[in-house]
């Protein structure tokens, strides 16, 4: 591996675990304000954004900064894999 390859995969695992971490904050708040069901076996994610989006700024004014820093994590994990896979294996 080269340190191409390290810094990428660094990249792009912390971008996830920032996406994961904020996902959890956010379900978390939906689940303890009862504006989603743990038990849904198949959730729309768009809505469950949507319902956290409306809950907040009707609670604070403005949306959470979290569903901000959630969606540019998930932009980075989606942005970094492609550019690592187009430099690393289009050649």
């Amino acid at each position: 591996m080269s340190p191409l390859d390290i810094i990428a995969l660094g990249v792009i695992g912390a971008a996830a675990l920032v996406a994961v971490g904020t996902f959890a904050m956010l379900a978390n708040y939906l689940f303890d304000n009862a504006l989603a069901d743990r038990n849904d076996p198949f959730p729309n994610i768009v809505d469950l954004y949507r319902k956290y989006r409306d809950h907040t700024r009707a609670r604070q004014g403005r949306v959470d900064p979290w569903l901000w820093v959630h969606f540019a994590a998930v932009g980075v994990f989606i942005l970094a894999g492609m550019v690592y896979v187009t430099m690393r294996f289009v050649k």
